[in-house]
């Protein structure tokens, strides 16, 4: 039985508000399978303690259902809808919630951890019957709605900033506040009290039909644009990957319905059916125009033209065919079900900023930050990236296996904010960081970013540092004082020298000395930056947090097999050791005449005389017998390169100098021996003699007396890297590095 209150008192209906409302969020969906898990991953985000979920599959033939009750069946509430119909899919959903509040949000929506929280301040009105909130649009910076204003002739505006603009909720009203179904709620009473959706809007103005019954039942609505939604646009049965309608017949149907219905009384008929056709008229236009650009066919054409007659014809008839509506049938309440998931004070709200993140090309920083970032976000904590776009590419901000990924352009849509007392640095890097602490503003109210991690390289940290408004925590990775002696082109150009790498020195000993925290994945970075400086870190403001690489299950060649196989990853540069491992090979390979060598990484990069190490290796030993069996694979894709670690036989990395070395935990991982240099940190990650075998860095006839002891001793080779494997499982996986950062970020700076 429905509540009934009295006429245009609402406050009749509602609970006290003493008591913490509780939300049931639904999904309704409809062969969404490619957008629906990124949904209900930002689900498992949001703050707010006492939340429930409801799904509602459609008529779905692309597998979602299995996908629900395999990956979500024991968490959230699972329900059927047999049509393609939203009103109908809705009241399902209501039927099937148990909250006070009852927010919905599309399968392709996105909600900010705070949406429900904002949400809630609404409600503490008693006569509040719907709250919104503003929505961005698929990029994720820009708006879709903001406040909207609907009226009865279906109109809406949907990008009102001033809310003195927006009319009151006025039982009778022609205009009244309106909220977006991607990003709506009611109080369950109230939808209850107007007996929920209307079944006949299959599609289109379903939330604007129940905004107008709930204001002439005396409810108010109220938007709060800090409750935001993220709108990704998913096509649909109804909406093509280009935005275009496949079909006028639902639109043009419920907007019919919609304005006969809602028609004030005093309105006359021949007025309310000009409206009508003004609206088949709109719609006309709009297939036009979509013809004259070449978006449709000529058949298209015809289909949608017949479609907007026949759907203005179907929502009059229905109009005064069904006066009573098709409302939710009266119904008991089910008991409720709590969605499972980390509580929000045990989460810990990180950003990471990082220049390069995935899909782009990635080592080194990157590589780390992005095992970090979907560690943390597996297991329930907030994080943000902030990253640079691939040029060409705009300002977005999209949600990535339970990650915030800001992407920034180069240019000067996104503002570089330049704090006091930041140093000064050359034009680019300056840019990057300004823009960074930028972003960072920008969206830290919805975040609450209670740390910000990055690295000392590039000083993308700079401006946050200068603000003072941030903890701040800085990798000390390689530095640009570090790189020096590898990097014999500097001194080459005394300009760049001058106007970059002088700057870049002194903003360096400046982040050491203004940021938070620093960090050292190894006792040997801090001690090496601190002499190359001659500055002293105090040990207060020092963490070592080493970093950490995904485990694998994946099955893993035998190192003993035959022949046994080399493999080398990273740029071929003098400051990974490919000079060293090109000066070797030839013994190698004359010894081992059975070896295959592998070369994995970036090949292009020119060595101080202008020529890549590759192209003078090949010039020198192109006629070589054994120079078939040299394969150089350039860069390649992250599952490639898996695949050249779990079959190789043997691992080497000569750097002259790593600060850490996530190349020998990959390797690790799959029980591979591990040769490497007394360089840096690489002897706090390698165990000489147990897990592999370290090298002087400028000793190419170590590296080959290293590499033919492995060769010719299967047996040794086997020991190491099972003693590598179980170093890597003790000290060095993804969740043990999280799992640091996150007892560091809960710490007191």
């Amino acid at each position: 039985m429905f509540l009934q209150p009295e006429p245009h008192d609402p406050v009749m209906t509602v609970r006290c508000e003493s008591v913490p409302m509780k939300f049931s969020v639904i999904i309704n969906t409809y062969n969404r399978l490619s957008s629906l898990p990124t949904t209900l991953n930002a689900l498992r985000l949001l703050r707010y303690r006492d939340v429930e979920v409801v799904v509602v599959d459609g008529p779905s033939d692309d597998g979602t259902w299995d996908y629900l009750v395999t990956a979500w069946g024991e968490r959230i509430k699972l329900c059927k809808c047999p049509e393609a119909n939203l009103s109908k899919s809705r009241n399902v959903g209501i039927q099937n919630a148990s909250g006070d509040i009852v927010c919905f949000i599309d399968d392709d929506g996105i909600p900010e951890p705070d949406w429900l929280d904002q949400l809630a301040t609404a409600y503490s009105d008693p006569r509040a019957g719907a709250v919104g909130g503003w929505v961005r649009n698929h990029t994720g910076v820009d708006y879709q709605t903001k406040y909207i204003v609907s009226d009865r002739d279906s109109v809406s505006e949907v990008l009102i900033e001033d809310p003195a603009e927006v009319p009151d909720s006025r039982p009778g009203a022609e205009k009244f506040p309106g909220v977006i179904g991607v990003n709506s709620s009611f109080r369950r009473a109230a939808l209850l009290d107007v007996g929920g959706f209307d079944e006949e809007y299959a599609y289109y103005l379903d939330e604007t039909d129940v905004l107008a019954r709930l204001i002439d039942a005396g409810y108010r609505v109220t938007m709060v644009p800090s409750a935001e939604v993220h709108h990704k646009y998913a096509p649909s049965h109804i909406r093509a990957e280009n935005g275009i309608a496949k079909s006028w017949l639902q639109i043009m149907k419920s907007t019919a319905y919609y304005v006969v219905k809602n028609a004030l009384a005093e309105k006359p008929l021949a007025a309310v059916l000009a409206k009508v056709a003004h609206h088949k008229n709109e719609l006309r236009r709009h297939t036009r125009w979509f013809r004259s650009e070449g978006l449709i066919d000529e058949a298209r054409f015809d289909r949608l033209m017949a479609e907007i007659d026949e759907g203005a014809a179907l929502g009059i008839r229905h109009a005064f065919e069904f006066p009573c509506r098709q409302l939710i049938a009266a119904h008991e309440t089910p008991k409720w079900k709590p969605l499972a998931r980390l509580p929000s004070e045990q989460r810990v709200r990180v950003a990471l900023v990082t220049g390069l993140y995935p899909p782009r090309p990635c080592g080194g920083v990157a590589v780390f930050m992005h095992t970090l970032a979907k560690e943390l976000a597996s297991v329930g904590h907030e994080v943000t990236i902030i990253t640079q776009a691939e040029e060409g590419r705009p300002h977005t901000v999209d949600f990535e296996d339970g990650v915030w990924v800001h992407r920034l352009p180069a240019h000067d849509i996104v503002q570089s904010n330049f704090p006091e007392g930041m140093p000064d640095l050359p034009p680019s890097i300056a840019a990057f960081a300004g823009r960074v602490l930028s972003e960072l503003d920008r969206v830290n109210a919805r975040r609450g970013v209670q740390c910000v991690i990055g690295s000392i390289w590039d000083l993308e940290l700079a401006a946050v540092i200068a603000s003072g408004r941030y903890r701040t925590a800085m990798y000390l990775v390689t530095s640009y004082k570090l790189m020096q002696d590898s990097k014999p082109e500097w001194q080459q150009n005394r300009h760049y020298f001058e106007h970059h790498v002088r700057k870049m020195f002194e903003g360096e000993v400046w982040a050491i000395n203004h940021c938070t925290t620093v960090i050292g994945s190894t006792k040997s970075i801090v001690k090496d930056i601190s002499s190359a400086y001659g500055v002293k870190i105090p040990s207060r403001k020092t963490k070592i947090i080493p970093f950490g690489v995904p485990q694998s299950n994946q099955k893993v060649a035998s190192t003993q097999r035959t022949p046994p196989s080399l493999l080398f990853v990273g740029r071929l540069e003098e400051r990974k050791g490919i000079g060293c491992l090109f000066d070797a090979l030839p013994e190698i390979m004359r010894e081992a005449p059975e070896m295959v060598v592998d070369i994995v990484g970036d090949d292009r990069i020119s060595a101080a005389d202008g020529e890549t190490f590759r192209k003078r290796f090949e010039d020198r030993h192109g006629e070589d017998e054994w120079f078939s069996r040299v394969r150089f694979h350039g860069h390649v894709g992250d599952e490639k390169l898996v695949e050249f670690y779990r079959n190789c036989s043997i691992f080497v990395a000569p750097s002259k100098y790593e600060s850490f070395g996530l190349i020998y935990l990959e390797a690790m991982r799959f029980g591979k021996p591990c040769i490497g240099t007394s360089a840096g940190g690489i002897p706090e990650v390698v165990d000489d003699g147990r897990t592999g075998i370290l090298i002087d860095p400028d000793k190419p006839s170590e590296l080959s007396a290293a590499v033919l002891q492995l060769v010719r001793s299967p047996k040794l080779r086997a020991s190491m890297g099972k003693r590598g494997k179980e170093r890597f499982e003790r000290f060095y996986t993804a969740k043990g590095f999280a799992e640091r950062i996150i007892e560091f970020v809960r710490q007191a700076p």
